[in-house]
């Protein structure tokens, strides 16, 4: 593949994908890939080669209970082989579970091809957030300090994996962001969404991360230089927050009185067993 001018992605969007810059929540991740000649489209349709056709990058942003099929599994390892480059995005919960377990997918069907997979396991983490340090030199952190996730799950590179970024105040440094290469195509992996979001992408050096990570799947180099967001950092609205916040506390108060009612039905059978069984013990006595 040639080197382009400016590089042309595709965002899946068939399969529940989180990252997708039509999603208002994401509409800084839009402004910053026009900011810096990327175009960018959106994709429901299932992922067949002609599809594919005039595009450097392909993004499987985060998808949620949506499995790709074996043609769709063939498709992207034949795009990267012929050239492609893929961005992987597989996050993690707050209940310990990571990876196609937490998202209920099968990326991994997709990155064994290419010799590493997402973990099922959450990257344990008592702090605010996952502090993810570079730790090999590499296009795609040059000048970035350092990367922040709220939530995120660790990569099992292969023996062609080059460890991107690894999680600076976690226990072991787990590997969370990795690129590795497939035929003449290039891959990147990343364990959590965080850096995509508008309350965060600001954050960091995660708009500088975007844009050089791009580039480097398309081939592009050197990577020109990184036009950066300026606006000011979209928060979650006080209203929505608290409207989030009454719902939880609704269904938690639902939850503990369904599991009252638990403990009552218990408590009835076993009151209602102990008497049967009495009984049966002033039967035997009797006879």
């Amino acid at each position: 593949m040639s080197t382009p001018k400016s590089i042309k992605v595709l965002f899946d969007t068939g399969h529940n994908n989180e990252v997708a810059p039509d999603e208002p929540e994401l509409s800084q991740l839009s402004e910053l890939l026009k900011k810096n000649a990327i175009n960018a489209n959106l994709t429901k349709n299932p992922l067949t080669p002609d599809l594919f056709e005039n595009y450097h990058v392909l993004v499987l942003g985060n998808p949620l209970n949506a499995t790709f099929n074996s043609d769709e599994i063939s498709t992207i390892s034949s795009f990267v082989e012929s050239g492609g480059g893929l961005l992987l995005i597989s996050g993690a919960t707050i209940f310990g579970k990571g990876g196609d377990t937490a998202r209920n997918t099968n990326l991994n069907a997709i990155t064994k091809n290419f010799d590493f997979e997402f973990s099922d396991q959450a990257i344990a983490i008592s702090e605010d957030q996952i502090s993810a340090i570079p730790s090999a030199q590499h296009p795609v952190v040059e000048g970035i300090r350092q990367l922040e996730f709220t939530t995120g799950t660790s990569i099992k590179p292969g023996e062609l994996s080059t460890h991107l970024f690894r999680a600076a105040n976690i226990p072991g440094n787990p590997t969370i962001v990795i690129t590795t290469e497939g035929g003449k195509g290039r891959i990147l992996a990343i364990g959590g969404a965080t850096p995509f979001f508008n309350d965060h992408i600001q954050a960091s050096d995660h708009d500088l991360f975007i844009v050089q990570a791009l580039y480097w799947l398309a081939g592009v180099t050197p990577i020109p230089s990184v036009t950066r967001l300026t606006a000011p950092i979209e928060t979650v609205d006080e209203v929505l927050t608290q409207e989030i916040i009454d719902d939880l506390r609704q269904q938690l108060e639902r939850l503990e009185q369904e599991l009252n009612d638990l403990r009552n039905t218990i408590n009835t059978s076993l009151k209602e067993m102990e008497k049967v069984i009495r009984e049966f013990q002033q039967d035997e006595k009797s006879t």
